[in-house]
């Protein structure tokens, strides 16, 4: 499977669920705070550490070497970030419940309006998985 395919086949198909990121959950906030600090590395061109913070998930679907070639061949053609605000995020599936919390598995999807150096309206989708271990991951990137 191809980086690109892989990307996004993991991000579009939670579309409909997304709400408007104003009115987060405290759950949502911490998925977002995650996202945030994974496009770091990305941002910076350190796809390696980025690639180290994503999910088993992701890892699963695509190597180190398919990931840090795709991604500078996405990003080459974009520039520097210059902005970048969520706009929409919601949970896949099943929102958690307030008497039992989150649960590994569950996934936000977050819509980001960016623009780039060369690039202005830029779109970047994410998906993001809470983890067995309690942290939020990057499970699906993709950017148009």
């Amino acid at each position: 499977m191809t980086l690109r395919r892989f990307l996004v086949l993991g991000a579009a198909a939670f579309l409909p669920a997304l709400a408007a990121a104003q009115s987060m959950t405290p759950e949502q906030r911490a998925a977002l705070d995650a996202a945030e600090k994974w496009l770091v590395p990305v941002d910076a061109g350190r796809y390696g550490d980025a690639y180290a913070m994503a999910s088993e998930e992701f890892k699963a679907g695509v190597s180190r070497a398919q990931w840090n070639d795709g991604i500078r061949n996405i990003r080459k053609d974009y520039g520097k970030p210059a902005s970048r605000t969520a706009e929409k995020m919601g949970f896949s599936g099943e929102p958690p419940k307030p008497d039992t919390g989150l649960s590994p598995g569950m996934k936000v999807v977050i819509l980001f309006a960016s623009t780039f150096g060369t690039r202005k309206d830029v779109a970047e989708e994410m998906t993001m998985v809470y983890e067995k271990d309690g942290v939020w991951r990057m499970a699906g990137y993709y950017i148009r």
